[in-house]
């Protein structure tokens, strides 16, 4: 099931994600990050060298969550998502599709030498005040059977 237009339209328009995950040691750690969405997977790219806490986290807990958000300036114009994901560090075809994809919205990286990781969406929650106060969107990623 492909996930509602308003959602994959948001996710599309913005680049800047905020990754929640839990650390070796079972702490909470954020940070913000660069993505590229891949719509027909579902996937979000981004790129972490493996010292980051994050990409260490990543590896230890690969379930993570996050948001993605506009800042505005009143409670009417609220827009974002929240997610649920599973984190995978790409190796060889995947990461090259996907690095071609990145390097394509975001030129600069081509200097950044870091692996590239894959969160596959699992579920997402899209809060939008401009279609009503309050009102939610949700998708959630079927399981194969």
């Amino acid at each position: 099931m492909q996930a509602d237009p308003k959602i994959t339209k948001f996710i599309k328009k913005n680049h800047v994600l905020t990754l929640s995950v839990i650390l070796p040691d079972n702490t909470p750690w954020a940070c913000n990050t660069f993505y590229v969405f891949n719509e027909q997977l579902m996937h979000l790219y981004l790129l972490s060298e493996l010292k980051t806490q994050h990409a260490k986290a990543m590896i230890m807990h690969p379930q993570v969550a996050g948001t993605i958000s506009i800042t505005p300036k009143t409670i009417a114009q609220i827009q974002g998502i929240q997610f649920q994901a599973k984190a995978t560090q790409l190796q060889n075809e995947q990461a090259e599709q996907a690095y071609r994809q990145y390097y394509r919205a975001f030129p600069f990286a081509r200097v950044i030498k870091a692996p590239i990781w894959a969160l596959e969406l699992q579920s997402i929650k899209m809060t939008n005040n401009l279609l009503g106060f309050a009102k939610k969107t949700h998708w959630v990623k079927q399981q194969n059977r």
